[in-house]
């Protein structure tokens, strides 16, 4: 047998691990869009904020998504204390992106 007819063995686990890999790479992108269309609605928020001179800070709005996100880790099996640091992140990001729409001069009408 030649070497190019010579078939080269698979390790099946190898192939299971790359299709679970690229399982894992479809959900990060999905996650990453959803974090990015997120901070757009949040991009809109603070326009509507600064049209309104709303505070950006909502500590009341701020507690509701915390809370939504314990339940969601509960009844899910997850760790709470994941998802409170996680949502910390996406709140401190959207915090900022929101200073820099409310701190910009408005359009002129």
């Amino acid at each position: 047998m030649s070497e190019s007819t010579r078939s080269v063995a698979v390790d099946p686990g190898e192939v299971e691990l790359a299709d679970l890999r690229a399982e894992l790479d479809g959900i990060d992108d999905r996650l990453l869009e959803q974090v990015r269309a997120r901070i757009e609605v949040c991009t809109r928020i603070a326009r509507l904020k600064r049209r309104h001179s709303i505070p950006v800070m909502q500590p009341g709005r701020v507690g509701a998504v915390h809370e939504h996100a314990r339940t969601y880790a509960l009844d899910h099996d997850m760790s709470p204390q994941f998802l409170r640091d996680l949502y910390d992140l996406l709140i401190a990001e959207t915090c900022r992106v929101e200073d820099l729409i409310v701190e910009d001069p408005p359009d002129p009408i």
